[in-house]
């Protein structure tokens, strides 16, 4: 093809002066065109282009390709290899066995799973039944720490109901005692002034009148008496 280009620029030239340097002879031919086949040249010369860049384009993706090429061989070597590998430890090694003791201790170690899941469980139920038990015995403890402060609340209104009961019959009783005591000591100067009265008249006229006034027989008053005086009182009447 660029032979052909270029005779074909070869007639071009010879037909039409493009590059001659004489002044004279183009002046002397006025109808000639100077840029006759231009257009031809151009459309080679961008095909020639075009050609150009798609050869360094298909040279590029070329190398590509010949590099993946040589990724996927040496895959394919390493893939052979494994595969001869695998073949070599399956035809003289134990595998087979050895996968069969695998398998047979999967499954008791499944069995010794199963054993440990049934304990556990049980260990659970141990453990619930434990705490259930200290809460009732925290329970327990709760309510006799309750009833004890209970009992000693009611002891301590017990004691107070009894100091309160001993105060008030203590002072009742001392209320009855100043009461009685008083009584007394008006009975006792009634009976030494009656005493007086019948040392100096020998007779006691107002007797029947002081028992209506006062209300109380002379034998049923308790009368607080000095034994000395009652003595000197006989002995003064002896003489």
């Amino acid at each position: 093809m660029l032979s052909s280009l270029k005779e074909k620029f070869l007639n071009v030239t010879q037909n039409v002066p493009l590059f001659s340097g004489d002044e004279k002879e183009q002046r002397a031919r006025p109808d000639v065109n100077v840029n006759a086949g231009g257009e031809i040249l151009k459309h080679f010369q961008d095909q020639w282009e075009e050609m150009h860049n798609t050869n360094e384009e298909n040279a590029s993706k070329a190398n590509r390709v010949a590099s993946d090429i040589d990724k996927i061989s040496t895959k394919i070597a390493s893939d052979k290899q494994n595969v001869a590998l695998i073949s070599h430890i399956l035809l003289n090694s134990n595998l087979s066995a050895n996968i069969t003791n695998c398998l047979s201790s999967i499954k008791d170690l499944y069995a010794v799973s199963e054993s440990l899941e049934k304990r556990l469980i049980e260990l659970e139920s141990v453990i619930e039944e434990t705490e259930f038990q200290n809460l009732k015995v925290q329970h327990k403890y709760h309510l006799a720490q309750y009833q004890l402060k209970k009992e000693e609340s009611l002891e301590k209104f017990k004691k107070t109901l009894e100091e309160n009961h001993s105060k008030n019959v203590a002072e009742y009783e001392a209320k009855k005692k100043s009461i009685f005591q008083e009584r007394q000591k008006v009975f006792q100067d009634a009976f030494k002034s009656d005493i007086e009265l019948y040392k100096s008249l020998g007779t006691l006229p107002e007797m029947n009148n002081r028992k209506k006034q006062n209300g109380a027989l002379l034998e049923e008053i308790q009368i607080d008496f000095d034994q000395s005086e009652l003595d000197q009182f006989f002995s003064d009447n002896a003489k």
